[in-house]
Formats: structure tokens, sequence, C-alpha cells
């Protein structure tokens, strides 16, 4: 049953998502996975990191923006008092953001690589990135929307 329910809200938030609505995703939920590849988001956001889009003098910016976007989502895990619930030092994460050209989040998707984080922490994570999505944003705009992707490691407490 919970399974069902989740699919039907998965559904229904792909479904209904507009241009400006945000949306966090964990990749490793498969029907989440098969949702978001029906949006077909590479061929509407420009890879951050393509030369065509971002020139070699533009590069330390977009590295130190990237970094700081991750600042902010460490400073929104610590100001919550998040916990991983394992022991490792630090947890990495697998991120794909898909930025409107102001440098806001449009889709947030990621991937724990920590296999001893649990499902529940997981799902944690992401409502907690869910609720706070309208805070995080990319220090960066373009004339076109774009994408960037990378691992970060964030410290666990």
């Amino acid at each position: 049953m919970r399974k069902l329910l989740l699919v039907c809200l998965l559904i229904v938030l792909f479904s209904c998502s507009k241009e400006n609505e945000e949306v966090v995703v964990n990749l490793q939920n498969e029907v989440a996975i098969n949702e978001i590849k029906k949006l077909d988001l590479d061929t509407k956001y420009k890879n951050l990191l393509n030369p065509e889009f971002t020139t070699d003098e533009e590069y330390k910016e977009v590295t130190k923006s990237w970094g700081d976007f991750h600042k902010q989502v460490g400073k929104v895990l610590k100001e919550n008092d998040f916990d991983w619930g394992v022991k490792d030092s630090s947890v990495k994460i697998l991120n794909k953001i898909y930025f409107n050209k102001d440098g806001e989040v449009n889709y947030m998707m990621f991937k724990v690589m920590n296999e001893n984080v649990t499902s529940s922490k997981k799902r944690e994570y992401e409502q907690l990135l869910t609720e706070n999505i309208t805070k995080l944003k990319i220090d960066l705009t373009r004339k076109e929307k774009f994408a960037q992707c990378g691992n970060v490691k964030y410290l666990n407490k």
C-alpha cells in the first residue's frame, strides 16, 4: 500500500510539475528515476561545464559558486541538527542539479554513496532539502537554464 501511495504521489508530482516548481529526487528510487527521465531535462538545461557555455575565464567562478552552494546545503544540515545515523566521518553524495537562469534550483537529484546510510535517513535528507530548496541558490546567472553535477562530502557530526 505504501509503495502504491508513493508511486501515485510521484506521478502527480512530476505530471503537475511547472517550470518554476522545485523538485528534489533521490536517485535510489527507481520510480522517481523513471519519472524524471520523462522530463528530458538534459535537453532543456545546458551543462555548466560545457566549453561552449562556460569559458575558461568563467571556470573559476563556476567552481567557487558550486562549492558555495554546497556550503549552503551543509548549513541547512547543521541548522536542522541533521544526523546521518552512521559512524562515518563524512557522507559522500552525487548530485545533479538543474538551475533556472537566475541560479535558483528547479530540480535537485541526489544519490547517497555511503552504503550504510539507511533508506529512512535518505528520505529524511530528501525531505529536509525539499523544505529548504527555495533557500538554496548558486551564485551564477546565465542567459539559459543550466545544470551541474558532481560529488560532495558532507561532514557527519
